[in-house]
């Protein structure tokens, strides 16, 4: 099957770093101009300009491993989340479960515990979690494009980007021209029932060239294909997603530039992705719910030589999601409270969350593209996060609560950071940045088990110091090469030492965990836009990790600054277009990290040595072909085919009975086809054609009592106007 399913995209190249919008090339002499504006797409050269380094660059001119991807691809690829195309970027992959519900690696950094490895903005907004696998659902709504920046980026985006980071840039108003645009889709999933979405855009010019509206919503219901054996209730995983958000822009003068940015976005579904052939054998309902509030405001002065960027938001999340304890303790809670038979046949344990966050930033860089630039700023960051979660019994009650916890994390972090960069000689550009970073943490915890309680209360400071240095060579307009040098870090964290009885074996706070990576790239546009290549390899070194572990004479779990993990890697991307109207492209990733050190010191280890890193898989590529063919005046028809395939990949708990829990590898492959006249679009899509049914994870894993389901094959049919 995977024969057939690769040769239905042979030929096909390497990524979609680039989005081709037409055939013709520019000549040399009007590609400086054609590089410097601000739409995402240089429509005569479909090269991206992207802000990856803080200011308008060519993806071309970045001496960083970073993907692309403008608002015409991610339509024409039809996809709703970054999951949808996650193997298009080399190094990254997913792990969902649910809308909100997910794990994200890149280039192999990830672990199951602690904060997140891989930063994510919303436009200059960091909107990173708390908690892995809690991530908050951005879809992929009137967006300018999505900037993937692979490797540590410590320097300008800070705490958590450790393995990457993830930059959502969405469509700004128009002070011009009135615009706007509506689509809808209605779908069939394989096994399951039908699901439909719906969107649109308005750009409204209210003060031609000074004050605009822009407002983008959405509602997509994604159809259940679960059923739940002991109820008979069928297609019980549905879930529905509502998205609204508004962008006011204001331009007092020519060098002042406003935005007001609100996001609303909700998402209700009544049981997560659980189950073992579609199939879950569990009575209690995986509730899965978020309610996210957004409000961004940005402004960009134009000093004259210099660009003042100030930024400031605020973020409000309110999330709630149950697990079904029954499996793990039913049968303890019986023996030991030698209930009768039926009294309790089902254990939920729901846990509502709260975070709340406010965010400010200021910077100034030097705008003038000579032979020295600089950038400096200072960001703030106030959070507060509550965590409340208590098991319920059905159909009996009891007098006190089987597990009963109340956590809040409150954080107080700001940063001073910089770079600077000199052109010692034409071509070669030397640069050296640094970001200070300081976090104060309060953390109280209360917990109870069968009623017994215990308290924790801690603080401590965290902080740490992060370089990068890069020298970059373009050896003309279109072909560079570079080296690169950075450290990744993410805050540190408390355990909850009480649970061990007080035992001072125990550390209350763990440390920041940091990363370094040593990367050599490269970068062509060649054949007048026609071919795009890039490469990286690079070495990591991954140290002090927050790693869990028993405590000596203890079955309690805690975390500890322990171990190592080495290892290379290799990304790879390109893009062609051999002929009008036909595009290839395609992206490849790998990497070998590997614990070399693990936890000493009585403590007993959850990896062995020669272990992979959780969740990292080892090699993952894409392939995708385009082709566009007119048939008559302001009419073509097209088709798109893209193929997935990521390895294997798995996650182990030494301290579990060295238990192995395994991600098979998968292939996917989606198609679309259909045709626009003028300003209209209709097409016909299939997503997981071959009805890939590879289990995103194999359980038990943790209070995941069964498999982490893949979304089966999905059928549909789309139309869009545009006006």
């Amino acid at each position: 099957m995977k024969l057939t399913k690769i040769a239905l995209l042979a030929g096909a190249l390497s990524v979609p770093s680039i989005a081709m919008a037409q055939d013709q090339a520019v000549p040399p002499e009007q590609q400086a101009d054609t590089a410097a504006t601000s739409d995402p797409v240089a429509v005569q050269t479909g090269e991206i300009v992207v802000t990856a380094q803080r200011r308008e660059q060519r993806l071309q001119d970045v001496p960083l491993a970073v993907s692309a991807f403008s608002g015409q691809e991610i339509e024409s690829r039809n996809v709703t989340d970054l999951s949808d195309m996650q193997y298009a970027v080399p190094g990254l992959s997913m792990v969902e479960y649910g809308p909100g519900q997910e794990f994200a690696q890149m280039r192999g950094i990830a672990t199951s515990i602690g904060k997140p490895t891989v930063g994510t903005y919303y436009d200059e907004m960091p909107i990173t979690t708390e908690a892995q696998g809690s991530t908050i659902d951005i879809r992929m709504l009137d967006l300018e494009r999505v900037e993937v920046l692979r490797g540590p980026q410590a320097t300008l985006y800070g705490e958590g980007s450790m393995g990457g980071t993830i930059r959502y840039i969405t469509a700004k108003p128009d002070l011009d021209e009135f615009s706007g645009s509506a689509s809808g889709e209605i779908s069939d999933t394989s096994g399951g029932r039908m699901g439909y979405r719906v969107d649109g855009v308005a750009n409204i010019p209210i003060s031609t060239d000074r004050l605009g509206l822009r407002i983008a919503g959405g509602y997509e219901k994604i159809a259940g294909w679960v059923d739940r054996a002991p109820t008979g209730e069928e297609d019980i995983n549905n879930a529905r997603i509502w998205t609204l958000r508004a962008i006011l822009r204001a331009k007092p003068t020519d060098d002042l530039t406003i935005d007001l940015i609100g996001l609303h976005q909700e998402s209700k579904q009544d049981n997560l992705n659980f189950g073992v052939d579609n199939v879950t054998a569990t009575t209690v309902p995986t509730l899965n719910r978020e309610n996210t509030d957004l409000i961004q405001g940005i402004v960009r002065y134009d000093l004259g030589g210099a660009e003042l960027t100030a930024i400031g938001g605020y973020l409000d999340r309110n999330a709630v999601g149950t697990f079904d304890l029954t499996p793990f303790y039913l049968a303890t809670v019986n023996a030991i409270l030698g209930l009768p038979e039926g009294f309790i046949t089902e254990i939920g344990y729901p846990g509502p969350s709260n975070s709340r966050v406010y965010t400010a930033e200021a910077r100034l860089a030097s705008t003038n593209r000579g032979i020295f630039n600089w950038l400096a700023g200072a960001s703030y960051r106030d959070s507060r996060f509550a965590l409340r979660a208590t098991t319920f019994t059905s159909p009996g009650t009891l007098p006190f609560d089987i597990l009963d916890a109340e956590q809040v994390r409150k954080s107080k972090s700001y940063s001073l950071f910089g770079e600077v960069s000199v052109e010692p000689l034409p071509g070669l550009t030397l640069l050296a940045g640094v970001r200070y970073y300081e976090d104060k943490v309060r953390f109280t915890s209360r917990s109870a088990q069968f009623g017994f309680e215990t308290f924790d209360d801690g603080q401590d400071t965290f902080d740490t110091l992060n370089p990068r240095f890069n020298i970059s060579y373009e050896f003309n307009r279109n072909s560079m090469a570079y080296l690169n040098v950075a450290k990744g870090f993410r805050s540190g964290g408390f355990n909850l030492t009480s649970a061990g009885g007080g035992t001072t074996d125990i550390p209350l706070a763990y440390a920041p965990d940091s990363v370094w990576t040593y990367e050599a790239g490269t970068k062509h546009t060649l054949f007048g836009g026609k071919l795009f290549l890039d490469a990286a390899v690079y070495r990591t070194i991954w140290s002090d990790i927050q790693s869990s572990v028993f405590a000596p004479g203890s079955p309690l779990i805690v975390t500890i600054n322990s171990g190592k993990v080495k290892g290379w890697g290799i990304d790879l991307s390109a893009s062609v277009r051999p002929v009008t109207g036909l595009t290839l492209s395609g992206a490849y990733g790998w990497n070998n990290l590997r614990f070399t050190e693990v936890a000493s010191g009585g403590f007993t280890p959850d990896k062995e040595i020669g272990d992979p890193v959780d969740f990292a898989v080892r090699e993952a590529y894409a392939l995708s072909a385009e082709y566009r063919m007119p048939i008559a005046d302001q009419t073509n028809l097209f088709f798109r085919a893209d193929y997935q395939h990521a390895g294997k990949s798995s996650i182990i708990l030494r301290n579990f009975g060295n238990q192995i829990i395994d991600r098979p590898a998968r292939d996917l492959v989606n198609l679309q086809a259909g045709v626009e006249f003028d300003r209209f679009e209709i097409s016909a899509f299939a997503k997981n054609v071959f009805n890939e049914q590879a289990p995103n994870i194999i359980g038990p894993f943790g209070v995941i009592g069964e498999d982490v389901l893949q979304q089966p094959r999905v059928i549909g049919i789309q139309g869009r106007v545009r006006f």
